[in-house]
């Protein structure tokens, strides 16, 4: 199977736990596949967020709220509310030695919050910022270029920032909210 296959597969959830370990174990080591996954997760992720919403009728709709609600609502979580616990959620793949897991998706207001969770001695990609990004350092180290941040440091990157190369020496986690 291509790389390009592979990286297809595991951007699209398709495989198991066990071929998902492999890949990423793979993409570890070869900096193709990591290439290729994160251009085809760059390629798909606008897909995913920018779906238009499609309006049920509206019977349906209350069944559907009446479902989610009866079967998403843990006990003793009150109403209007949403947990995720540390075991619970879906790390994803987003360059060697960097995962993100989708916390909340708010499609009204266009705006994520997530997790990153980076290894010792990762690097994250150089990007650019069209919306505010807001990071809060929940563990570890993060520096760009000079900048050095540590755990329970805040930082904002305003609309038309351009983030240099981020790099870990110990590793970090990371909670994020930014635009969807």
């Amino acid at each position: 199977m291509s790389n390009k296959d592979r990286a297809a597969d595991y951007v699209m959830g398709v495989l198991t736990d066990a071929e998902r370990a492999a890949v990423e174990r793979d993409a570890a080591g070869d900096p193709s596949l990591a290439a290729e996954i994160a251009r085809v997760n760059a390629e798909l992720s606008p897909l995913l967020l920018d779906a238009p919403e499609v309006e049920p009728p509206a019977y349906v709709f209350d069944r559907i709220k009446q479902q989610i609600a009866a079967s998403a609502q843990p006990r003793g979580e009150p109403a209007g509310s949403r947990t995720v616990r540390a075991d619970e959620g879906k790390w994803e793949f987003i360059c060697p030695g960097i995962e993100r897991k989708m916390l909340w998706h708010d499609r009204e207001k266009k705006r994520i919050t997530f997790l990153i969770r980076a290894q010792p001695g990762s690097e994250f990609p150089a990007h650019h910022h069209d919306e505010d990004e807001e990071a809060y350092l929940l563990s570890g180290d993060l520096a760009f270029d000079d900048l050095l941040l540590s755990a329970g440091d805040y930082y904002l990157a305003r609309p038309g920032v351009r983030h240099p190369v981020g790099r870990t020496k110990g590793g970090c986690m990371l909670l994020v909210s930014a635009a969807a």
